[in-house]
């Protein structure tokens, strides 16, 4: 895979912003002098700009693009959506004022490298090409090309910002389990080795204790991914980190979103859901303490199967 790597690049107007904060004695001297450091260090800074301008997202880290030079022209258009600054190291993060990784091809990657930035993040998306930079950069997004079973790459990746959180989407399918089981775990070392404390697995239904919501000819298809997946569903409920695992349905096209996507805990329910219904509900609940060390599947509240189930009785998680 290729490496991922940048050149430094400084962002102009941004010392004389962060100047003011300075003077005005919320402000670290640091951060009137910023720039992007050749090797990509995680440095955080205490005064930076917001890209939905309604807030600051308590660092001012430049993501790294691969194999590609990072232009000032190109942080401009990123990064410098707003004049309002301000210091916020303590802020917890929130959808519209946070760095999040999102680890993963098309599909429900790519979904919800879309919606995340849609709802202002600030997007990194871990890909093993470049297929789908267009879209990416098209959203004011960024793209580190690697390969999830390569821990050097993920590690450097993770040095290229400070994190808030990361969102594993990954799957090998039958040609590849390993990618199931060795992608999440890889992240989740590297995540605690960074600091970056909110992990949400993409898993799916049929894994571990919701084996008994698929039918058994599902089961025996997909036997080797889904033990794959429930190691990893494991190795993250251990890891201490601030963690949401979401068992998707069935995975549909990626039409627009239903908004009929719903979350539960319930073990026997099985359903159909589009990837773009999954992406929102990832949106809904990233930063959403309610749902940290759960896991919920995932379904269209109209394409429960077997088709006709009653859903009286489920309980399903309150979503604003």
């Amino acid at each position: 895979m290729a490496a991922v790597s940048a050149v430094s690049a400084t962002v102009p107007g941004v010392a004389s912003l962060c100047a003011g904060q300075r003077q005005s004695g919320r402000c670290s001297a640091a951060a009137a002098e910023l720039a992007v450091p050749r090797e990509h260090s995680s440095t955080k800074w205490s005064c930076s700009i917001s890209r939905s301008g309604a807030r600051s997202s308590g660092m001012l880290g430049i993501p790294l693009q691969a194999a590609n030079t990072l232009s000032t022209s190109r942080v401009s258009k990123q990064h410098r959506r707003s004049s309002v600054t301000r210091c916020m190291e303590a802020e917890e993060p929130t959808v519209d004022n946070s760095t999040v990784l999102v680890v993963g091809g098309g599909g429900v990657g790519l979904e919800t490298i879309k919606a995340l930035s849609m709802a202002g993040s600030w997007i990194t998306g871990y890909q093993r090409s470049d297929k789908f930079r267009k879209d990416i950069e098209g959203l004011g997004a960024m793209l580190a090309i690697g390969d999830v079973l390569d821990t050097a790459t993920i590690e450097k990746t993770l040095k290229s910002n400070s994190f808030d959180a990361i969102v594993c989407t990954v799957g090998g399918g039958t040609t590849d389990p390993n990618v199931d089981q060795q992608g999440p775990i890889n992240l989740v070392d590297a995540a605690k080795k960074a600091g970056v404390k909110r992990f949400i697995l993409i898993s799916s239904v049929g894994v571990g204790d919701s084996r008994q919501a698929v039918d058994e000819r599902t089961i025996q298809v997909l036997l080797k991914v889904l033990e794959a997946k429930e190691v990893a569903e494991d190795y993250v409920k251990q890891s201490g980190l601030e963690w949401t695992i979401i068992r998707p349905g069935g995975l549909l096209s990626s039409a627009p979103p239903s908004g009929k996507g719903v979350l539960t805990e319930n073990l026997t329910v099985a359903g159909l859901i589009h990837r773009t219904d999954v992406a929102s509900l990832v949106l809904k609940i990233i930063f959403d303490k309610r749902t940290y060390s759960k896991t919920y599947t995932a379904i269209d509240a109209e394409k429960v199967m077997p088709p006709g189930r009653s859903m009286d009785g489920i309980e399903f998680l309150s979503l604003a």
